[in-house]
Order: C-alpha cells, then sequence, then structure tokens
C-alpha cells in the first residue's frame, strides 16, 4: 500500500493506493464519510484485489486545512484532484455517508467514466449542517476516540457556514450505471441508520439499474458494524457486476 500526497492547488490531499491498474477489473475510488481519513478504508484496500484508491478530503486526516472551501463542488475538486492523478478511467466509486452524496454529485456528471457506483447508508441529498449538527459532529466520541482526532473543527464550522442543501432526487433517473446500495437495518445501533422506507423506495423507484444490500445488525456504521460482510459484499458485486 502506498501513502503519499497531491495538490489541489495551495492544498495537500493525503491519498492511499493499494494494487494497480488492470484491464480486467475496473479500479475502486473509496469516497470517506464527513469525518473520515483516508485510513478508515484501509479494510478495503487489504482486503479486496485490484485497484484500490482512497483518500482524506480537506480538513480530514492528514489532509490540509483551508479557512475556507467547505461546500460541495470544493470537495468535488478533490474527488477530480485524485482521479486525475492517480489516472483513473472506467472505475467504480464507492461513498460512505456524507461522501456517498459527493459520490453521487461525481457520478451523475461523470457517467462517461464511472462504471458503477455503491452507495453506503445515505440518502441522495448532499445536506446542509446546522451549527446543533457542526456541535453535534465536533463533541462525538465514536469506539471511545474522539471525532476531532479524524477532522478538524475548522472543517466542521466551514461546513456549517458554506454547505448548501442539494437534492439529487429528480436527477436519480439520469444514471445509466449500476447503483447499489447499503442500507443498515438495525433500530437499535448508536448511530442510527440514514435509510427510511420511504428514501429506499425512492431510490427503488427513480434509479434504472438499481439493487439493495441490506445489513441487519448494522445502523449508519455499516463498515464497523458488519466489516466482514461489508467488504464480502463490494468484491462479490464487483465481481458479479463486472465479471
Amino acid at each position: 500500500m502506498n501513502s503519499y500526497f497531491i495538490h489541489n492547488e495551495s492544498l495537500a490531499l493525503h491519498v492511499l493506493e493499494s494494487g494497480e491498474k488492470n484491464a480486467e477489473l475496473p479500479s475502486l475510488l473509496v469516497v470517506c464519510g464527513l469525518w473520515e481519513p483516508a485510513e478508515r478504508a484501509i479494510p478495503l484496500l487489504s482486503h479486496l484485489q485490484g485497484h484500490i484508491v482512497a483518500f482524506s478530503f480537506r480538513g480530514r486526516g492528514l489532509s490540509s486545512t483551508p479557512d475556507s472551501g467547505y461546500d460541495l463542488e470544493d470537495h468535488l475538486s478533490d474527488i477530480e484532484t485524485v482521479v486525475n492523478y492517480c489516472g483513473l478511467a472506467q472505475y467504480i466509486v464507492l461513498g460512505f455517508s456524507r461522501g456517498a452524496a459527493y459520490s453521487l454529485a461525481w457520478s451523475l456528471r461523470h457517467q462517461d467514466q464511472v462504471r458503477g457506483l455503491i452507495l453506503v447508508d445515505q440518502p441522495p441529498v448532499h445536506r446542509a449542517m446546522s451549527l446543533e449538527t457542526v456541535e453535534f459532529w465536533s463533541s462525538l466520541v465514536y469506539q471511545q476516540v474522539p471525532l476531532l482526532n479524524y477532522i478538524r473543527r475548522e472543517a466542521l464550522q466551514g461546513m456549517g457556514r458554506e454547505a448548501r442543501e442539494v437534492d439529487f432526487s429528480e436527477q436519480l433517473p439520469q444514471l445509466a450505471i449500476p447503483v447499489t446500495l447499503f442500507a443498515g437495518r438495525n433500530p437499535d445501533s448508536m448511530i442510527s441508520s440514514d435509510i427510511s422506507d420511504e428514501v429506499l423506495e425512492k431510490y427503488r423507484t427513480l434509479v434504472p439499474c438499481f439493487t439493495v444490500v441490506e445489513f441487519a445488525l448494522s445502523g449508519h456504521m455499516i463498515p464497523d458494524e458488519e466489516q466482514a460482510k461489508y467488504i464480502a459484499e463490494v468484491k462479490r458485486w464487483m465481481s458479479e457486476t463486472f465479471r
């Protein structure tokens, strides 16, 4: 696994990359969630075959933390920087939580190069962040680690100031690529799933090529609560969709 930095203008972005590009299996671009650094994707990087790329968005992990630039377009520019530097073409995008909103926005614009999309427990919405939401994430301790160990307070505050809500529902019928939703189904999890029955039905109705994988033991944090199944389902989906 290689660890290195690339630049989006003045910002340094931390990238983790495993494997090499090959013609038989598409590359996998992992787009991490709200607070997650690239290192949160290490289980996928370690257990999946093929070429896999993960990175830390601005303000997360080892990446730079600008004073401003935290709306949707700014995060999409980070994805663009990684895609261009790594020479990704005909690749799969996997996005978790808020990263799934970024992934959906990116894939809608770049269907000429994205071959498939996995959305992990996220409605088709890029959410604004209220002051209360910023404070919630700033004070949250997850698995005995404060989230501010992973994301800077300045980044959360920047999203609170700048992030505007964008609902992608009307654009879902435009998706001409295979889309799979991983949905948590355990109502007793510490962090509950973001996929209601209504949201699931919206995806089923509006996305032309859609499947869902349900995780009965998970709420929102599927990559942690059912890690083995999570990795296995990514592997299965890639092999069955692109065999």
